[in-house]
């Protein structure tokens, strides 16, 4: 009875409902649309700015089910568990030769501040940004737009960033830099990453973190799976970015 017992609060702590609830924020004349993954046990809401063009049409797919990174967190090995959002775009952000104005202009980052004011007040956690490969674009037009905009959040995290990718304002936020070491995509070079955590190192007066993920493998392109996409290394990238959160919750 005390094991049946045992595996139920084990159940319970380390599961969540996988089943996406497709939230629509209003911004100005239209929307932006929301993926939502509810956690019981949940300490802080994660939400994830994605790359490529921005635009994945989550709200056409029934079930979402959380994938890529997301797929690594709330598991039995997690250190904490995790409201998780993802931000889609009805629009391209921008991609193709690497032109991505649209994640500089003001009305994408006053979409950004809807969505965590939205999901602050939803969920009464500490919110905890993401971004990927072009989606550190996002995060950094976040950071420069304000320092006011750095107030709505507790932390930041840099994942696979562009290697344009500046920050310009001065900082009091705890930052993660993440980025595999093998990563193949000239777009985005190890490199770079270390030199944005230097950067960032300077200017900011709250933790800035660099952890490079290793192992994993290349396939195809890439700007879109391999070693970018932490391939074979995403139990390890989850890891980081929990142990970020669970390191500045508080």
């Amino acid at each position: 009875m005390k094991l049946n017992r045992f595996l139920i609060v084990f159940f319970l702590i380390f599961t969540f409902e996988c089943r996406s609830e497709i939230i629509f924020i209003p911004f100005e004349k239209d929307d932006t649309p929301t993926a939502y993954w509810a956690n019981t046990s949940a300490k802080a809401t994660l939400i994830f700015l994605p790359g490529g063009d921005g635009s994945f049409g989550i709200s056409n797919k029934p079930n979402l089910q959380p994938s890529w990174l997301f797929k690594s967190f709330n598991t039995s090995e997690s250190k904490i568990a995790l409201d998780l959002v993802i931000m889609d775009s009805r629009t391209s952000l921008g991609w193709k030769n690497g032109d991505v104005e649209p994640r500089y202009q003001p009305a994408h980052v006053d979409r950004i501040k809807t969505v965590i004011d939205y999901y602050q007040q939803k969920t009464q956690l500490p919110v905890f940004l993401i971004g990927h490969s072009n989606g550190a674009i996002s995060l950094a037009s976040y950071l420069n737009q304000s320092l006011e905009n750095q107030k709505k959040i507790k932390g930041i995290i840099f994942s696979g960033s562009r290697n344009e990718t500046i920050v310009k304002n001065d900082l009091n936020l705890p930052i993660l830099v993440m980025h595999h070491k093998n990563d193949t995509n000239s777009w985005t070079t190890p490199a770079r990453a270390e030199r944005l955590f230097n950067e960032i190192k300077v200017k900011n007066s709250a933790p800035t973190d660099l952890n490079f993920v290793d192992g994993g493998f290349d396939e195809g392109n890439p700007a879109l799976s391999g070693r970018h996409m932490y391939a074979g290394s995403l139990n390890q990238a989850a890891k980081f970015v929990e142990e970020f959160i669970v390191k500045n919750i508080n």
